[in-house]
């Protein structure tokens, strides 16, 4: 279910009466009840039926609607629709064009193609979420497009379209926490529906993830102490390699802190160099997959700078540099005639 409704995967699981909706309406304990359907796609991208209060959702009180517009007007009559921001870049959709959508959740599945046309009357504002790849569209349209009978796909043993007054989800918001608990209680009996609170299921997800995530974690820390061990005998070998170079230096002239400074000079140069274009890199590469799986997932990977990424640079730095100043101090302790 939070596969389905909440990152727009996987397929619908079922509907529910559009009574409940009605119903939770009027339940104390509740602040808003919003329908949310899906069924069918444009080019892979889900319609999303609800109702125009949706475009009132607020996640936090005090804070801004959740769904905001970049150009346009939210729907408000039938075969109206609000493009997310990843849709309309994608398909070259703009304001009062018009598409035709499919049936089922996935583009190029064989599903027969409504008649029906929708407008493009808004476009959303980025989300940096799934619902980026989505198409909002009025609860009616959808109800209207299968009332007469349109090929059914059968969905975890439910019929999609079973009823034509129904919804796949409903988007609850309690009036506080002590009415989600009491609402939950509720839900337990309910033979209709269940009742979820997909943070918890996200949370849950995570936490199996970070298994793998720890064994991850052990080998880059594995392999970032053989690059810390390379780069450090990299740039030892780098200088103890030019002592003939130094030796010259020497003869005409150079003192031993001008040969410190040359050699620590140099190392900390490639060190610091290298650090840099390899930080760079890495948030270049990592900026490229998250690009990637974002288009094909809809779900936003953010990279941010960590304190943990900083203690890791600054490691590298600080061996590279005591690395630096041990061929120093050799080189200018050694006796030239050996290297002339």
């Amino acid at each position: 279910m939070v596969l389905n409704t909440v990152f727009l995967q996987d397929v619908p699981i079922g509907n529910i009466d559009y009574d409940l909706v009605e119903a939770l309406e009027k339940n104390p304990l509740v602040q808003s009840a919003i329908p949310i359907g899906f069924g069918d796609n444009y080019r892979g991208f889900r319609l999303i039926s609800t109702e125009e209060r949706i475009f009132e959702h607020v996640i936090k009180n005090g804070e801004p609607p959740w769904l905001q517009l970049a150009q346009g007007r939210k729907f408000t009559g039938a075969f109206e629709a609000v493009l997310g921001a990843k849709t309309a870049e994608a398909t070259g959709l703009k304001l009062g064009d018009q598409f035709t959508s499919s049936h089922g959740v996935i583009a190029g599945a064989g599903e027969e193609e409504h008649a029906e046309k929708f407008t493009v009357v808004g476009i959303l504002k980025d989300l940096n979420g799934p619902y980026d790849s989505g198409i909002l569209v009025t609860l009616e349209s959808i109800w209207h497009m299968h009332e007469h009978g349109h090929a059914h796909a059968e969905v975890a043993g439910h019929d999609e379209h079973e009823n034509e007054k129904s919804t796949t989800v409903i988007l609850v918001k309690p009036k506080g926490y002590a009415e989600a608990m009491r609402l939950y209680q509720q839900f337990q009996k309910n033979q209709e529906a269940q009742l979820i609170f997909p943070a918890q299921v996200v949370v849950q997800l995570f936490a199996i993830l970070g298994e793998g995530q720890k064994i991850l974690q052990m080998i880059g820390n594995a392999v970032l102490t053989m690059a810390m061990l390379v780069s450090a005998f990299s740039v030892y070998w780098s200088a103890i390699s030019r002592t003939r170079e130094r030796a010259i230096l020497r003869a005409i002239g150079a003192g031993d802190r001008d040969i410190l400074a040359i050699v620590f000079g140099e190392g900390a140069f490639l060190v610091l160099s290298g650090t840099i274009a390899g930080v760079l890199f890495g948030h270049g590469v990592f900026s490229l997959i998250a690009n990637i799986l974002q288009k094909k997932t809809a779900i936003a990977i953010v990279g941010t700078f960590s304190m943990v990424e900083m203690n890791m640079i600054i490691a590298v730095v600080l061996v590279g540099m005591i690395m630096s100043i041990v061929p120093a101090v050799h080189t200018a302790k050694k006796d030239i005639a050996d290297d002339l």
